[in-house]
């Protein structure tokens, strides 16, 4: 053997890690920051700095916690004048004629005038009649009905006996409410943000809670990201089982919030009729008068239950019977995909309004033997409880037709029946509160898309 050969390889020896040495065995490695790795040679970690390290993205994880929770207010403050409008018009309680008898109805029955010859004697009599009577007078007393003790019974169509704190019957638009609301005496300005706080706590819990709860489930059954798109998966099904699971139990664990955020809207703001005085106050009373299962375990949990599984599923299905079934990209065909969009959207508004509804007027169902004190509410609702979701559908159809505003001053209520359309006759309407605002943002979205979409095949030319 030669001394080449007895001679070892010499290689320049420099302590690890080093970001200049090529280690031969490893020519592409490139080693990290030292001072977070330890090594025999004393580059150990420095607890001072881990510390500061620590309590730096302590301080970060709270700055944009703090200023996600004040964007979500701000947010929340913008909007939640309409969803307080929405929601008076929602659980609001306007029966026909036939539920409750009106003045027109009762003069009507002791009397059908139908000459011709007697028609201008018939118009005066009723500008006459229409007029509001001195509570005074003997014959205030005689057209207006009483209960078993004597006592007069509210009509939220006679101003005389309608209560102070309540508003006039609204029968309008969200727009309309909102100025109903904001001019009377008891409510104002400020009573457009009633329930505000309530809705901004159950917006951050979910917001928190439910893509924490769809991720865990996603790991425990071995599924994709959550965050991948459902329509890139071959198989969609475990995926939409989780998402829509997700939301449904965090649905139910904060509906005592959404209970809590109606009750506040719909109360009146008079101090001597008021009830809760805040959102923690109503929970606190809630517990007092009615238990503490009640918060879960009551006539409210079945509608919380078919909300959060239809809502979520429509909400997440849409896109996929886009892509899959009508075969329709937002690449190759912007207003198509729009347009689609917008009818799924419809059909979802015309499916997820009455569940809606019914939520709503149930919640303002107290269901206690000793309350402390009445709910007194600032639009009249029914006063006999409903008793599950079909009962109150049923219910707002059959009691909720002709409106006391819209009776014409003449004929029997047969013929005024035949002079409406069937979708007054019947409560159809009354299902379908705060349709055209939600309609009118999703023709906003589509045409906004479109004019994106629009945009973007210029920009390719």
């Amino acid at each position: 053997m030669t001394s080449e050969s007895n001679e070892q390889p010499k290689y320049t020896y420099t302590p690890f890690p080093q970001t200049t040495t090529v280690h031969p065995l490893r020519p592409y490695y490139v080693p990290q920051d030292t001072d977070h790795y330890y090594t025999p040679f004393g580059n150990t970690v420095n607890p001072t700095e881990v510390q500061n390290d620590t309590d730096l993205d302590s301080q970060s994880v709270l700055k944009d916690l703090a200023s996600l929770g004040f964007v979500k207010y701000v947010g929340i403050a913008l909007s939640h004048p309409f969803e307080a409008a929405k929601t008076l018009l929602q659980v609001q309680y306007l029966p026909n004629e036939d539920v409750i008898p009106t003045e027109n109805t009762l003069r009507n029955n002791g009397s059908e005038l139908d000459d011709d010859d007697d028609d201008d004697d018939d118009d005066e009599l009723y500008v006459r009649s229409s007029q509001p009577l001195d509570p005074n007078s003997p014959g205030f007393r005689k057209t207006k009905s009483s209960d078993s003790q004597g006592y007069l019974t509210t009509n939220i169509y006679d101003a005389s006996t309608r209560p102070n704190y309540m508003l006039p019957p609204l029968e309008n638009s969200v727009w309309s409410t909102l100025v109903s609301l904001k001019g009377h005496n008891t409510e104002g300005f400020s009573s457009l943000w009633k329930g505000q706080f309530a809705s901004w706590l159950y917006d951050m819990g979910h917001l928190f809670l439910q893509p924490t709860l769809e991720g865990a489930l996603n790991d425990a059954f071995d599924l994709y990201d959550d965050t991948i798109p459902l329509i890139y998966l071959d198989r969609v099904g475990p995926n939409i089982a989780t998402l829509v699971t997700s939301h449904l139990v965090v649905g139910v664990l904060l509906s005592p919030l959404e209970v809590i955020q109606t009750r506040l809207i719909v109360q009146t703001s008079s101090p001597l009729h008021k009830k809760y005085s805040g959102t923690f106050d109503c929970l606190r009373k809630m517990i007092k008068e009615e238990g503490f299962s009640s918060l879960y375990w009551s006539h409210n949990l079945l509608p919380s239950i078919v909300y959060h599984t239809i809502s979520p599923l429509l909400e997440c299905t849409i896109p996929l019977i886009i892509d899959r079934i009508f075969h329709i990209s937002p690449a190759d065909s912007p207003f198509l995909y729009g347009l689609a969009q917008l009818g799924l959207n419809t059909l979802q508004l015309l499916i997820i309004l009455p569940l809606e509804t019914v939520r709503k007027r149930l919640h303002c169902q107290i269901r206690s033997r000793t309350p402390d004190k009445s709910f007194e509410t600032i639009v009249q609702t029914r006063k006999a409880p409903y008793v599950g979701i079909l009962d109150a559908i049923y219910r707002i159809i059959i009691e909720e037709g002709i409106s006391q505003k819209y009776v014409p001053t003449r004929g029997n209520a047969q013929k005024r029946r035949r002079q409406r359309g069937w979708l007054d006759n019947y409560g159809i309407r009354g299902l379908y509160h705060g349709f055209y605002i939600h309609f009118t943002t999703n023709v906003t979205t589509f045409l906004f898309q479109t004019v994106n979409g629009v945009e973007d095949e210029f920009e390719n030319y």
